[in-house]
C-alpha cells in the first residue's frame, strides 16, 4: 500500500525553486561539470565537483546491470574520475586508465605506493591534467624508487603529482609535509590537499608552485570542499580526541573560521558545501548545517549512528542526502535541517557517499550491493547482488556509474542502465505501516490467546467447578 505524505505548500514551492537553481548551478561553466566535446571532464574529483555536490545531469537511472569489471594486478583501487572515454583510478603500484566503453586497460603510470585516494582532473588551457597523491612507499616490494625530493624527507611524506593525460608525461610533483590520504580537490586553477599531521596546502595546477599552507587540528581524511571562495577542511585529532571544520580563504589560505562539534565527536564525515552552507556528519550522531560566512550553526538533525570519515553528503539546493556508518540514509531540508525521510539499510556505509541520479539517490553498501532509493519517498527501488567486498566512492557519467569494490578480488566496476530490469519498492524497516501494525498486533494477540487458553482448557477438568450446584459456599465463622 502506498504511503501518504503530507506536503507543505511553502516547502513544495521552495523545492521547485531549488530545482531551477540546481539546473542553473550544474549548467554553469567550470571544470567540474563540463560536458562539451568528446574528451571533456564528466566527474572531475571526489563527489563530482569542488563543493562535492554528488550529482551531474543525465546519469543512467536504475535498474542497473554490470557492464564491465577491471581488476588490477595487485592491491585495491581508489574512487575514479571520468572523462568522455576514460575512467582513471589510483592503485597501490600504478595509476590505471580504463576505457569507459569496454573496461580494457588503456594505460598505467607507475606509482610509489602510499594510501589510496581519489585523484582529480583539471583543464590548463587545452591540456587535461591528472593530479594524484603517491607515497610514502609501502612495505610491499615492487614500488618505484622514491623521487629525490621524497628521499630528502626520508621517504616518509607523500607527493602531489601532475600528469598530462594525453601522453602521461609528468608535468611536476610537489612534496607535502607528511603522509596524505585526503585525495585532491581542484577549483579555479588550484589543487588542494590535506595530510595526516593537519597540514592543508594549495598548489598551482599549471606549475606545481605552492600557493599557501595552513594548519588544521589533526588528520585530514577527505578531500577539502571548495565553494563560495573558501576551502573547507574536516580534520580530527586522534590523541585528544576532537574534530574540527576549518574554513580558509581559497586564494590566500587565510583562516576565516573554525567549528568544533561537541565533546565526544571523535570522528567527522567529509564535507559538502555550496549555496552558502557547509554540511557534515559527526561522531555525536548529529548532521549539522553551518553558515559558510562565519561557521555559525544553522541547524542540526539527529541520526541513528555516527558517520564515516570516508563518506560525505550529497548537497544541492533544496536537499541534503547523507549516510551514517551503520547504513542509515537520510534526506534533509538544508533550510532548517528537517528530516524528510530515512531508510535503514542494515548494511554498513563506510567507503561510499550518496549520489543523486535524476529522481533517485544511489549509494554503495558494505556488502557490495549498489542500492538506489526514490528521492521523494526514500523507498528502496533497486539493489544489485552482493559482492565479496564493500563498494567505494561512486563516479557518474552520462552512460555509466563506476565504483571500486574491495574484498579478496578488488576491482573497478561499471554499471549501466538495464532496460530489461524491474524496479521494486521496499520501505525502510523503521517506518511504521498502520495496516501491517494492526495485522501483527492481531497475530500477536492470537498467539498469546492460544498460549493461555489451550493449557487452561487441558487442566481445567482436573479441578472441576469451584462449587457444585447443590452446595453453597460456607462462610468461615468469626
Amino acid at each position: 500500500m502506498a504511503r501518504l505524505h503530507h506536503v507543505n505548500p511553502a516547502r513544495a514551492l521552495a523545492r521547485a525553486a531549488s530545482a531551477a537553481l540546481l539546473a542553473a548551478w550544474l549548467l554553469a561553466p567550470g571544470p567540474a561539470l563540463a560536458h562539451e566535446g568528446s574528451g571533456e571532464i564528466e566527474w572531475s574529483q571526489f563527489q563530482g565537483g569542488p563543493g562535492h555536490p554528488g550529482t551531474i545531469l543525465d546519469a543512467p537511472t536504475p535498474p542497473y546491470r554490470e557492464r564491465w569489471r577491471f581488476q588490477p594486478p595487485s592491491g585495491g583501487l581508489s574512487g575514479a574520475v571520468l572523462t568522455g572515454d576514460l575512467a582513471v583510478a589510483v592503485g597501490r603500484d600504478a595509476v590505471y586508465g580504463v576505457e569507459l566503453g569496454s573496461g580494457e586497460l588503456a594505460f598505467q603510470i607507475p606509482r610509489r605506493g602510499g594510501p589510496l585516494s581519489t585523484p582529480a582532473l583539471a583543464k590548463v588551457g587545452e591540456r587535461l591534467v591528472l593530479l594524484y597523491l603517491e607515497g610514502p612507499p609501502s612495505a610491499a616490494g615492487g614500488s618505484p624508487s622514491p623521487s629525490p625530493a621524497a628521499e630528502a624527507e626520508g621517504s616518509r611524506v607523500s607527493e602531489l603529482v601532475a600528469v598530462d593525460l594525453a601522453d602521461r608525461s609528468e608535468l611536476w610533483r610537489a612534496s607535502l609535509g607528511a603522509t596524505s590520504r585526503s585525495g585532491v580537490s581542484v577549483a579555479e586553477g588550484l589543487a588542494y590537499v590535506g595530510d595526516d599531521l593537519g597540514g592543508v596546502s594549495a598548489f598551482s595546477v599549471a606549475t606545481g608552485e605552492p600557493v599557501w599552507t595552513a594548519e588544521a587540528v589533526g588528520r585530514v581524511d577527505a578531500p577539502p570542499a571548495v565553494a563560495d571562495g573558501r576551502v573547507y577542511v574536516a580534520a580530527r585529532d586522534l590523541e585528544q580526541p576532537r574534530t574540527q571544520v576549518l574554513a580558509l580563504d581559497a586564494r590566500s589560505g587565510e583562516r576565516r573560521w573554525t567549528f568544533s562539534p561537541s565533546g565526544g565527536a571523535v570522528v567527522i564525515s567529509g564535507l559538502s558545501a555550496g549555496d552558502g552552507a557547509v554540511v557534515l556528519g559527526s561522531g555525536d550522531q548529529l548532521v549539522r548545517g553551518l553558515a559558510a560566512e562565519d561557521g555559525s550553526l544553522r541547524w542540526h538533525a539527529l541520526a541513528l549512528n555516527l558517520f564515516s570519515p570516508a563518506s560525505a553528503p550529497a548537497y544541492q539546493p533544496g536537499n541534503v542526502y547523507i549516510a551514517d556508518a551503520a547504513g542509515g540514509l537520510y534526506r534533509l531540508n538544508p533550510a532548517d535541517g528537517g528530516v524528510d525521510w530515512d531508510h535503514q539499510t542494515n548494511a554498513l556505509i563506510v567507503h561510499s557517499s550518496p549520489v543523486v541520479v535524476g529522481p533517485y539517490v544511489v549509494v554503495g553498501l558494505g556488502d557490495g550491493r549498489l542500492a538506489a532509493f526514490e528521492a521523494t519517498s526514500g523507498d528502496l527501488v533497486y539493489a544489485s547482488a552482493p559482492s565479496p567486498g564493500p563498494l567505494g566512492p561512486l563516479a557518474l557519467s552520462h552512460q555509466l556509474l563506476v565504483a571500486p569494490t574491495g574484498g579478496s578480488r578488488p576491482a573497478l566496476v561499471a554499471y549501466e542502465h538495464d532496460p530489461a530490469g524491474a524496479l521494486v519498492r521496499v520501505a525502510s524497516p523503521t517506518i511504521p505501516v498502520p495496516t501491517r501494525l494492526v495485522g501483527w498486533f492481531a497475530l500477536a494477540a492470537a498467539i498469546v490467546g492460544v498460549a493461555i487458553l489451550v493449557p487452561f482448557r487441558l487442566v481445567a477438568p482436573r479441578f472441576g467447578p469451584a462449587f457444585t450446584r447443590d452446595e453453597e459456599p460456607v462462610e468461615a465463622e468469626p
